[in-house]
Parts: structure tokens; sequence; C-alpha cells
């Protein structure tokens, strides 16, 4: 059965481009970190508030520990690699990406579509500042969110081609699915 693939444990035999990809959507959320980060010391020095770039902190750090975990046991430790929880961290991944980036364009729309704030310059400024560093994080969060999609498709797609495990390099176990193999030989004579 194919799906046995997905909860099966071991590394499957990934395309050689997922992890190009991994790395560039761990890449690529560094970038939103420092956008996230200075439009949260814009946003809370006046009189508005949207929580977007606190949940996009968020998203960055569930990526770090989503894909960073599953590079990090791929190479290091592939006999702890679930491929179930490596599922379940991409699509909770994807899913909080198009919420963060569907949300930040959202806000960078409302607030873009001023043309006279009718306040102080100095508002006005930290404003737009604001606005435009939401939509880049919409439009780089945007990026982020297909490549995730893609990562979850190659990763679905390796685990239901082959369902067995790779190999866990366990020295106990390398000979348990011979057990008694000389004791199993029979043999029989034929009548002539």
């Amino acid at each position: 059965m194919p799906a046995s693939g997905l909860v099966a444990r071991g590394v499957p035999s990934l395309p050689k481009f997922f992890i190009y990809i991994v790395v560039s959507i761990i890449l690529l959320s560094i970038v939103i970190l420092g956008l996230a980060a200075y439009a949260e010391s814009l946003s809370g020095n006046y009189y508005y508030e949207s929580g977007v770039p606190g949940f996009l902190l968020f998203v960055t750090i569930w990526t770090w520990l989503v894909y960073g975990g599953m590079l990090a046991t791929q190479y290091y430790a592939p006999q702890f690699y679930y491929r179930i929880v490596v599922l379940v961290g991409q699509i909770l991944s994807a899913i909080f990406w198009i919420s963060g980036w569907a949300w930040a364009a959202s806000w960078a729309a409302y607030i873009l579509s001023f043309d006279n704030y009718n306040s102080y310059d100095r508002i006005r400024g930290s404003w737009k500042a604001f606005g435009q560093t939401t939509a880049a994080c919409a439009g780089i969060g945007a990026l982020i969110w297909v490549l995730s999609i893609v990562a979850l498709v190659a990763f679905c797609s390796a685990c239901t081609r082959s369902s067995a495990s790779a190999p866990i390099n366990n020295i106990e176990l390398a000979n348990a699915s011979k057990p008694n193999a000389s004791e199993s030989k029979t043999t029989t004579h034929s009548p002539s």
C-alpha cells in the first residue's frame, strides 16, 4: 500500500533538488525574520497594532524547527527520522505560511491604500514604512509558501514511491531478517 510509506521510519530517497528547496526556505525565512522584526519595531510606537509581525516571527521560528530539524535528523540521526512527524510539520508549515503572507498582504494593502494620512509627518512616515515592510514580508512569504508546497509534494511522492525504510545502520538489527537461516534448510529427496 503506497500510503504506508508515509508512516514508515527512515529517510526516503528524496530527489536531488529537495535539499536546495529546503535550504532556500530556511534562507528566505531569515530575510522574513529581519523584515518582521523591523515591522514589529515600527508597529508598537503609535496607535496601531496589527499582530502580523509577531505571527511572522512565530512562523519563521516554526520553519527553522521543522526544516532545520528535518535536515539535521536526515543527516545526523536517520534512525530517528519519522516520516509522519515530518509530514505533519510540513503541512502545518504550509498552513502557517499561507496564513502569514495573506494576513501581511491584507494589512499592507490597507495601510498603503491611504493617500492622505491627515496626521503628523512622523506618524505618516512610520505608517508607510510599516506598510512597505509588511508588503515585502507578504511577497517573500508567498514565495516561501510556494516552495513549502513543492517540498511537501516532493516529500509525499518520495515516500509513496517506496514504502521501504532506508537502512538504519544498526548493527544489532543487521541480521534480524534472517533468523536461524542454517536451521531452516531442509533437504528433500525426490523419488527415483
